[in-house]
């Protein structure tokens, strides 16, 4: 199986601050997991600024929200799941995915907004409530 790796570095402000900054390494296969196809139409995709309000219903899942939002978009689903809670804390007992509260409103941030979050970006939106005091750090094996 043919693997194609994308590295994105965050030089660009680890050179202006001096400090050690996080990088993100997604891993796409070229053979997806039960032969789906990359959901290139995906909005969050095609606009890396498209974000969009969801209502928790009763019964919801965080892994079935993440589905329905960036399905098979190839995005790295632990990184978008620690992102919506991380900017969701509201909506999570004791920020534990498995825990959702329904009738929520939560934000399904966009790619710029994930990134954002773990470069430790202040946002500047006024709609988002979110108390970041650190970076995101993912490893990996």
């Amino acid at each position: 199986m043919k693997k194609i790796f994308i590295v994105i570095f965050f030089a660009v402000l680890a050179f202006n601050s001096g400090a050690n900054e996080p990088f993100v390494v997604l891993e796409y296969k070229s053979d997806l997991t039960n032969n789906k196809k990359l959901n290139r139409d995906n909005l969050f995709i095609k606009n890396q600024n498209h974000s969009v309000s969801h209502k928790v219903e009763s019964g919801e899942s965080l892994s079935g929200i993440l589905k329905k939002y960036y399905g098979n978009s190839g995005l790295n689903m632990k990184i978008l799941e620690i992102s919506i809670i991380e900017m969701n804390k509201h909506a999570f007992v004791r920020g534990n995915p498995h825990f959702l509260f329904a009738g929520k409103n939560i934000k399904i941030p966009s790619i710029n907004e994930v990134m954002n979050l773990v470069k430790n970006v202040k946002n500047t939106s006024s709609n988002v409530k979110s108390s970041r005091n650190g970076h995101i750090y993912f490893y990996g094996n």
